[in-house]
């Protein structure tokens, strides 16, 4: 039996927190991310809100919503033990996807949402059909699986995984969705293993791991398997990246696979102390890739070999991607600190907490990315809080709060 049977859950028990009951006690904890657009920042709140800031808004404190801001809660219909039924926050995993003017997000519950930013700046009743809003499925009681990874585009195509149970085992499922409407195009054949992940584009093919260790391409105009596929003896924990006819991806053994597009054994792979959860980022031929060891390891992208003498040790676990900073990436650890970290040197500088130089650099754990975005790392944290870090002076800038209570 593979080792991600025994593991499939414990990656989200860890930053996910739930209870069970009536309305009043808390749900799963999303940890969507945050993306960037023209002058505003599209964040996922921790209870199921999307949020469009304005980001000289944001710095200089100005009330929101300011010109161009809003809010929109995604909802979903719940009822607990001797409770009615009512609406309860979705939870959101993923950061939004921005595609001509829109957002795009999938949720846990199994339901895809486009949202058109006039429409919800107006406050109007959603779907606004004839300004481009959806939701898939259309059915109230129908939903495709929990959605954990971010949707993709090609075209005029969005595409997103989910997994289902049936008869004790869990499948994933590839879904292409038309981008102005929300019709279903194509529906994948059911693929082995939980799939949670973001899908990679590649030359017009997607790519998708599964927890039972199997790389998958898809057709993106048909959704037909593609005649090559990879299996790995221990399931992927992370979703696939894809450059230069290789695709990277992390597993349950610690290990991180680089692969040749049409290959059946690895190009090379690389060791970590835990697992590579979050997608690497490339930088030139290295590959920054952060590992829940608390270590940033710099890999040559060609042969799998170390480029730094001394691996850069943030102690605590990162499951979040670097960001690029000029000569540096971003990295934030899961107990909430942030790092500059130079990638020629491998020398980081951590951001002091404002308060106590003590205590992490956010007030609470962080999963999802930073960005850089307008000269200004941003950093969402467990706590629902944006922080704004200014990589000139390594140092906290300004909080925003993204409760609205």
């Amino acid at each position: 039996m593979k080792a991600v049977r025994i593991l499939s859950f414990v990656a989200l028990v860890l930053v996910a927190l739930s209870t069970t009951g009536c309305v009043g006690n808390a749900g799963p904890q999303g940890f969507a991310g945050i993306s960037p657009d023209g002058d505003m920042l599209h964040v996922g709140s921790v209870d199921g809100r999307i949020l469009v800031l304005d980001a000289d808004a944001r710095q200089n404190n100005r009330p929101f919503p300011s010109e161009g801001e809003w809010e929109y809660a995604i909802t979903t219909e719940s009822s607990g033990l001797g409770c009615s039924t009512t609406q309860v926050a979705s939870t959101i995993y993923s950061a939004p996807l921005l595609v001509d003017g829109k957002v795009c997000v999938g949720t846990y519950e199994g339901k895809v949402f486009m949202l058109d930013g006039e429409s919800r700046s107006q406050g109007l009743a959603f779907p606004q059909a004839r300004a481009g809003e959806w939701v898939y499925p259309r059915d109230e009681d129908e939903e495709i699986g929990p959605i954990v990874g971010e949707p993709a585009v090609i075209g005029n195509t969005v595409y997103v995984t989910s997994s289902i149970e049936d008869d004790g085992a869990t499948t994933g499922r590839v879904y292409a969705l038309d981008l102005n409407f929300g019709d279903e195009l194509w529906v994948s054949e059911a693929l082995d293993g939980k799939l949670w992940a973001t899908p990679a584009v590649h030359d017009g093919a997607i790519y998708v791991s599964t927890f039972d260790g199997h790389i998958f391409g898809l057709s993106g105009s048909t959704g037909e398997v593609l005649p090559w596929s990879y299996e790995n003896p221990v399931g992927f924990v992370s979703s696939p990246f894809v450059a230069g006819g290789t695709v990277y991806a992390g597993a349950f053994d610690h290990v991180l696979y680089a692969v040749d597009l049409g290959a059946q054994q690895p190009k090379w792979t690389f060791e970590g102390g835990s697992w590579f959860w979050a997608t690497p980022l490339l930088v030139g031929n290295t590959l920054l890739a952060p590992c829940l060891d608390g270590k940033l390891y710099a890999i040559d992208a060609s042969t799998g070999k170390p480029v730094w003498n001394n691996v850069f040790d943030a102690v605590d676990g990162i499951a979040t991607s670097p960001v690029l900073v000029g000569d540096s990436v971003v990295v934030a650890t899961m107990e909430g600190d942030v790092y500059f970290v130079n990638i020629a040197t491998a020398v980081g500088t951590r951001v002091p907490n404002v308060v106590d130089e003590k205590r992490p650099t956010c007030d609470a754990k962080v999963v999802a990315s930073p960005v850089y975005f307008e000269g200004m790392v941003y950093v969402r944290a467990q706590d629902n809080v944006l922080y704004g870090i200014d990589p000139a002076t390594e140092q906290v800038k300004f909080t925003f709060s993204l409760d609205m209570e």
